[in-house]
């Protein structure tokens, strides 16, 4: 059987690299590939996470902006 971490390397190409220190006593850090960031973190592609259900949840393409694809134009309601 996979572990998470196994099926989010697996099918979320936009994640780098996962380095579990918790048993340093520090935090899951997670990487994304350079063009792309955290949506709710614009700019920031490095995360740390205390449980492996936030990186799960945090990783998903709904949390994740392709930086090549992202327009900075400010938009207005009309």
């Amino acid at each position: 059987m996979k572990t998470t971490f196994q099926r989010i390397f697996e099918t979320r190409l936009w994640v780098k690299h996962i380095d579990d220190e918790r048993s340093l006593g520090n935090s899951i850090i997670v990487t994304l590939d350079e063009d792309y960031c955290f949506a709710n973190e614009q700019g920031c592609g490095v995360r740390g996470y205390d449980k492996v259900a936030d990186v799960e949840k945090d990783t998903r393409f709904v949390n994740i902006i392709n930086r090549k694809n992202f327009s900075k134009k400010t938009l207005h309601n009309t």
